[in-house]
């Protein structure tokens, strides 16, 4: 895959994390229009290389933020640093 294509994946799931109520994971595979073990390697990449803590809220069966935030990707110059 190409390295562009994740980075708009990893915005599209940190999107969908932040909105909330995603559902389980064949819902957000359907929200992304991926497969399932997709959905799986896209939250393990924002959990291991991001430390962003998503967990399954088993009252709400959804995936979510265990705390707001989100996913920056941008551009930094030594002036807004």
């Amino acid at each position: 895959m190409k390295s562009s294509k994740v980075i708009e994946r990893i915005v599209q799931t940190d999107r969908l994390l932040q909105s909330g109520n995603i559902g389980n994971a064949d819902d957000f595979a359907k929200q992304l229009d991926v497969s399932k073990r997709t959905v799986f390697n896209l939250l393990k990449m924002l959990k291991d290389d991001f430390g962003a803590p998503v967990i399954f809220d088993k009252r709400s069966k959804s995936y979510r933020y265990a705390r707001k935030g989100s996913i920056v990707m941008d551009f930094v110059t030594e002036d807004n640093i």
